[in-house]
C-alpha cells in the first residue's frame, strides 16, 4: 500500500456526509430504472471536480491491477498531495486496514447514492473493466480504461458472436484514453472490441501500469510478502494461477480437477503458491488446499509475481505479465481441446513460451527439472517478450500519468483510430425481410471499396435473426459492429414528464408530508436551480445522454439509415453527425 499522509481531503469536498446519513453510504438500490434516473440527476445536480480520482478495478473486485498500480504511483506523488481518491469496493470488507482511516481515500460500494455521486463528481476515472451499465461519461470528465488482460482467450467479436461484448464496447468508447500494452492488443480492441473508426478519445500503447508493481518492488515490500505467506527461503517458489472455464454467465470450475493438482502440487520440494481467478472463487468454496499457500486478498497478483520462481498457467493471462521476469513458464492444458471448442483461443500452442504437459505427472516432473536447474529464456521466451511486452520496462505508470493527467504525450506511440472519412449504417431493429438483406449488402459493399471506415449500429435483438447474422458475420472484422442492448433510455424526473404529459400520477395529491430520503439528497446536492427547459429541449437531451451512453463523444461524418427504422432509433440518429 502507498505511505500514509495526513493531507486532508480537499475543502468541502465531503460536506454532505452530515445531511446524507448512512443510507447514503450503505443503501443498495435494486431498482434498475430507478438507478438510471438518480445516476442521471447526480450527472445534472453535481459539479465536476478535477481534484477528484475514482478508480475502479473488476466491478469493485477489489483494489488490484492497473487501476491500483496508478493508485499507488499517484498517492504520495506531492504534484497530487490535493488529490482525493475514491475506491468502488464490492463490500467494506474489502477496505485495507492502513487506508480505512485515511482522510484522503473514500471507499464507496456498486448502487449505492455515494458510489453515484462520486462517479458523478470525479474529473478522473479509471478502470479496467465495464462501469455500471447506466454510467454515462460527463463531457468534461476525463476517463481512463486501461483494460485488464492480454487476450489470449477469443473475446469481443468472435465467430460465435458477431455483435460481440456490447458492455465492453460502451465502455471503451466512452473513455477519453484507452491504453495497450502491445500492437497485438492494441489490433485486438480495435477490432474485436469495434474501436476501428469509432474511438474518438486517445489510444495509447504504453504498457500495463500494473507490470511496474512487478518490476519496481522493493526488496523490503518483497521481503514483507515472503514472510507474510510463510515462504521458506531454502527453497523455490511456485504458482499456480488457473482461470475459470465456461463463458460468462457460465463460469465453472472443475472443483475435483483442482484438488487432484493441488494433491500433485504438494509432491514438489518448493513453497507452492495458489492463486485463483476472482470468477472462481464462487466454484471451489469447498476445495481443501492441504500445505498449499493461498494468498490473502492484500498482496495483489504482480506483487505476488515478483516473489515467483516458476509460473503454472492455463489460459490465463497471467503469463504475459510473467514474461518480464525472464523466469520459467510450464502450461498446464490438461483439458485443451474442450477448452478451445467452448472458448475460442487466439494463440497456438506453437506461440507458447515454456513447456506444455497435459497430466499431473509431466507438471510435476517438468516443475521439478526447472526448479533444480538454473534457467535461461530460449528464442521463443524471446520473441514472445518482444510481441507481448515491449513497454514492460517499469515506466508504463509514470506515462500513463503524463499522458492521461497533464496530456503529455511525448514519447508514446499514439494510434490513430480513425484513418479515413467514417459512415455509420444505421440498422436499428433489423426484420426479416428484403430491406434488411439489401441493407447489409450495402455494408458489405461500403466496406469493400475500402474508402472510408465503416460501422454498422443495430439493436442486440438482431441476435434472433439468423439470416441477418449470418451476412453480418460475413462483414467480418474490417467492419466495426456496435450492438445497442436492450435497455429502457434513463431519464431524470423532468424528462420522464415530458416525455409523458399526459401522465396525471405525478399531479396526484401526495399524502407524505416529509421528504423522501432521496429528496434531501437531491436538495442537498443541486446546484442553484437552471430556468425550466422546454420539453423538446428535455427530451432532445434524454436522446443525447442515450447516445453518449453507447458511442461517447463518436461522430460519423456520413449516416446511412435503415428504411424501416422507428421513430426511436431515427431520434437517436439526430446525434449521430459530426
Amino acid at each position: 500500500m502507498p505511505g500514509r499522509n495526513t493531507l486532508e481531503a480537499p475543502k468541502g469536498l465531503l460536506r454532505h456526509r452530515r445531511t446524507t446519513g448512512d443510507e447514503f453510504w450503505k443503501k443498495k438500490l435494486r431498482d434498475a430504472e430507478e438507478l438510471k434516473t438518480r445516476q442521471a440527476e447526480y450527472n445534472e445536480a453535481v459539479p465536476t471536480n478535477a481534484k477528484v480520482i475514482f478508480y475502479e478495478s473488476m466491478s469493485g473486485a477489489r483494489m488490484m491491477d492497473s487501476p491500483y498500480a496508478l493508485f499507488a504511483r499517484i498517492f504520495d506523488d506531492p504534484a497530487f498531495r490535493d488529490h482525493h481518491h475514491v475506491w468502488s469496493v464490492r463490500s467494506q470488507d474489502l477496505v485495507p486496514d492502513e487506508l480505512k482511516d485515511e482522510p484522503r481515500v473514500t471507499f464507496v460500494t456498486r448502487n449505492t447514492d455515494a458510489h453515484m455521486y462520486f462517479l458523478a463528481l470525479a474529473g478522473h476515472i479509471i478502470g479496467n473493466s465495464l462501469l455500471p451499465e447506466h454510467f454515462v461519461r460527463k463531457t468534461d470528465q476525463k476517463y481512463l480504461n486501461t483494460w485488464h488482460g492480454i487476450a489470449y482467450k477469443a473475446l469481443g467479436r468472435t465467430e460465435d458472436s458477431p455483435l460481440g461484448a456490447a458492455g465492453s464496447v460502451y465502455n471503451l468508447l466512452q473513455a477519453t484514453h484507452v491504453l495497450t500494452p502491445c500492437p497485438f492488443m492494441t489490433e485486438t480492441e480495435l477490432s474485436r472490441f469495434s474501436l476501428r473508426g469509432v474511438f474518438s478519445g486517445s489510444l495509447a500503447e504504453i504498457g500495463y501500469p500494473r507490470q511496474d508493481l512487478m518490476l519496481n518492488m522493493h526488496q523490503d515490500r518483497a521481503s514483507r510478502i515472503k514472510e507474510e505467506l510463510g515462504l521458506d527461503p531454502d527453497r523455490k517458489t511456485v504458482l499456480y494461477a488457473p482461470t475459470w472455464r465456461g463463458n460468462k454467465g457460465t463460469a465453472r470450475f472443475d472443483a475435483d480437477q483442482l484438488e487432484k493438482d493441488i494433491d500433485s502440487l504438494t509432491k514438489l520440494d518448493a513453497n507452492v503458491v495458489f492463486q485463483a481467478h476472482h470468477i472462481m472463487l464462487r466454484h471451489i468454496k469447498d476445495v481443501d488446499y492441504g500445505n498449499i499457500i493461498v494468498p490473502p486478498p492484500s498482496i495483489v497478483t504482480n506483487e505476488l509475481l515478483a516473489v515467483t520462481d516458476l509460473l503454472i498457467s492455463d489460459y490465463s493471462s497471467i503469463f504475459f505479465d510473467f514474461l518480464a521476469t525472464n523466469k520459467p513458464i510450464v502450461h498446464y492444458l490438461y483439458d485443451y481441446e474442450a477448452y478451445a471448442e467452448e472458448r475460442g483461443l487466439l494463440l497456438d500452442k506453437s506461440e507458447l513460451p515454456g513447456p506444455i504437459v497435459t497430466t499431473s505427472d509431466e507438471l510435476i516432473a517438468t516443475v521439478s527439472d526447472l526448479t533444480a536447474r538454473s534457467y535461461t529464456p530460449d528464442e521463443k521466451y524471446r520473441r514472445a517478450q518482444a510481441k507481448f511486452g515491449p513497454y514492460d520496462d517499469g515506466q508504463a505508470s509514470d506515462r500513463t500519468i503524463r499522458w492521461f493527467f497533464q496530456g503529455d504525450s511525448a514519447d508514446i506511440r499514439l494510434v490513430e483510430t480513425r484513418q479515413r472519412p467514417s459512415i455509420i449504417f444505421w440498422g436499428g431493429r433489423l426484420d426479416k425481410g428484403k430491406k434488411t438483406r439489401d441493407f447489409l449488402e450495402s455494408v458489405r459493399i461500403a466496406a469493400e471499396a475500402g474508402d472510408k471506415e465503416v460501422t454498422l449500429f443495430v439493436a442486440h435483438s438482431a441476435k434472433s435473426n439468423e439470416a441477418a447474422m449470418e451476412q453480418i458475420r460475413d462483414l467480418g472484422l474490417t467492419v466495426s459492429v456496435v450492438a445497442r442492448n436492450d435497455y429502457e433510455m434513463a431519464m431524470t424526473t423532468a424528462e420522464r414528464d415530458a416525455r409523458n404529459p399526459d401522465d396525471t400520477s405525478k399531479d396526484a395529491p401526495n399524502a407524505q408530508t416529509t421528504a423522501t430520503p432521496w429528496q434531501r439528497l437531491k436538495s442537498a446536492f443541486r446546484r442553484p436551480k437552471d430556468p425550466v427547459e422546454p420539453a423538446d429541449s428535455l427530451l432532445s437531451d434524454m436522446y443525447e445522454r442515450e447516445y453518449r451512453r453507447v458511442f461517447g463523444d463518436s461522430r460519423f461524418d456520413e449516416l446511412v439509415m435503415f428504411p424501416g427504422a422507428s421513430h426511436f432509433w431515427k431520434k437517436l440518429a439526430e446525434h449521430a453527425r459530426r
